[in-house]
């Protein structure tokens, strides 16, 4: 198993309905001290709220949002130490145009990939922070919801046998919100940089 690595805890609710999403994101910015990065729709009409701080602090901020979030809840994801490669992909209310994984896959080395597709974000999330802190993998992209009909999805790239510890991982963690997951041994050089980020 991979070192694990982390940073601060990272917490997402995933609302059925904008107009609880933002009710929930009032009250907790009000309520707490954790930092609201992003509070926004996406396809599907579903709404967001992406949040970051200490993990005491985010404890209670996701007590107090599942509590406001009531019946509209259909996810909600906290992970205390989130693994580094998730945060690239986190929405920023700060920048958002800064999203995901900007580098191409450029390589003389043949690596393997994996694409992990679930129905919502929060499982998306917990799946890759565990592919992530499994083995030694690279995230390339990640989606979160806009544009997909509100599901989400990343690919990963690294040895055959880290991409299958890693796919073993997502799929525990995503459960029952995994819509599917693909392994590709040796990607043709076409997708290469263009599927796979």
């Amino acid at each position: 198993m991979a070192e694990k690595r982390g940073s601060p805890a990272l917490g997402v609710l995933e609302l059925e309905h904008i107009a609880r999403g933002v009710l929930c994101a009032d009250a907790v910015h009000k309520r707490t001290v954790i930092e609201l990065l992003a509070s926004r729709p996406v396809s599907g009409g579903k709404h967001l709220l992406y949040l970051r701080g200490e993990v005491a602090e985010m404890e209670e901020a996701m007590s107090i949002g599942v509590e406001i979030a009531g019946e509209s809840l259909l996810d909600s994801l906290f992970l205390p130490m989130a693994d580094l490669q998730l945060w690239p992909g986190i929405p920023d209310s700060k920048n958002p145009d800064e999203l995901g994984y900007g580098e191409k896959w450029i390589s003389d080395v043949i690596l393997s990939a994996a694409i992990v597709e679930t129905s919502t974000i929060c499982s998306l999330l917990a799946a890759m922070d565990a592919a992530c802190k499994e083995t030694e993998v690279t995230v390339r992209d990640m989606r979160l919801g806009i544009g997909i009909m509100g599901k989400a999805f990343f690919t990963m790239t690294g040895e055959l046998c880290d991409i299958e510890a890693a796919a073993d991982a997502a799929r525990a963690a995503a459960d029952q919100q995994l819509l599917a997951l693909e392994v590709i041994p040796a990607p043709a050089n076409e997708i290469i940089g263009q599927l796979i980020q």
